[in-house]
């Protein structure tokens, strides 16, 4: 178990340099249903990690968002984003990732990386958060009013969302920022750039993870939306995560209803 990360960092960065090769290629562009877009990169990605993870952890269960994924199972598993952003890396941008992580009740181990960037993100639980090796203790205001949130912007959203959500805290922040990727948003987070991300709705858990646990271990907050802890047991989720709990709560206070 000691080298889970040094083997969840060598295949994302295998998958991820595998796809960012293609980018701006044909990658036949097409969406599995409204809104979900997929590519050749997110099949490459698939079939790459797929194979490095059975390899490496013949009994452990795999919940890829590539793959036919219906529950998450009850013992420990592993779950992965092959390509987080596919609509950014389809249109030539740099806001995308390959990410992993390992879930024993909660997440334990985590890495995402983000080759256009050159960034990689690695946690584990209990011993830190570190970007390209180096340490990560977030550091934020305290004041949602001087704060720079994230959250994304698609079809999923109810209009219960956006009234409590996009519209409330877009009137109550600084400024919004929207990347149509799960994983670059947690880096913000980490890197200062922004205070709050939320994803309220269209959100798996292959997107929060790893995100979730890099925040935690750099000293943030990772929630549901409305508050309550994380129970990674559904493919289906939402998230909050936070620089610190002032800036999590006077959130909640504003959209919890």
């Amino acid at each position: 178990m000691d080298n889970i990360l040094e083997i969840f960092i060598s295949i994302v960065k295998k998958a991820g340099t595998a796809i960012a090769d293609i980018q701006g290629q044909d990658i036949n562009e097409r969406y599995k249903a409204k809104g979900d877009l997929i590519t050749r990169a997110d099949e490459l990605s698939h079939t790459l990690i797929e194979n490095e993870l059975k390899r490496y952890f013949p009994n452990i269960p795999l919940v890829l968002e590539e793959q036919a994924n219906s529950t998450v199972p009850q013992s420990q598993f592993i779950v992965g984003d092959e390509l987080d952003g596919t609509i950014p890396f389809a249109r030539g941008m740099n806001e995308w990732s390959v990410s992993l992580a390992y879930i024993d009740e909660q997440p334990t181990h985590g890495v995402i990386f983000l080759p256009s960037l050159k960034i990689l993100i690695s946690a584990e639980k209990g011993k830190g958060c570190w970007i390209n090796n180096k340490r990560v203790h977030i550091t934020s205001t305290n004041r949602l009013a001087d704060s720079v949130w994230g959250t994304e912007l698609h079809p999923f959203l109810t209009d219960e969302h956006r009234q409590r959500f996009i519209n409330t805290l877009s009137q109550h922040t600084l400024s919004t920022r929207c990347l149509a990727c799960a994983t670059a948003g947690a880096l913000e987070l980490l890197l200062g750039h922004t205070d709050l991300y939320i994803n309220c709705k269209g959100g798996k858990i292959w997107d929060f993870a790893a995100g979730a646990l890099s925040v935690e271990e750099a000293g943030g907050i990772a929630r549901y939306i409305d508050g309550t802890k994380i129970e990674w047991n559904s493919i289906e989720m939402n998230v909050l995560l936070a620089a610190n709990m002032k800036i999590a709560d006077d959130a909640l206070k504003l959209t919890i209803k």
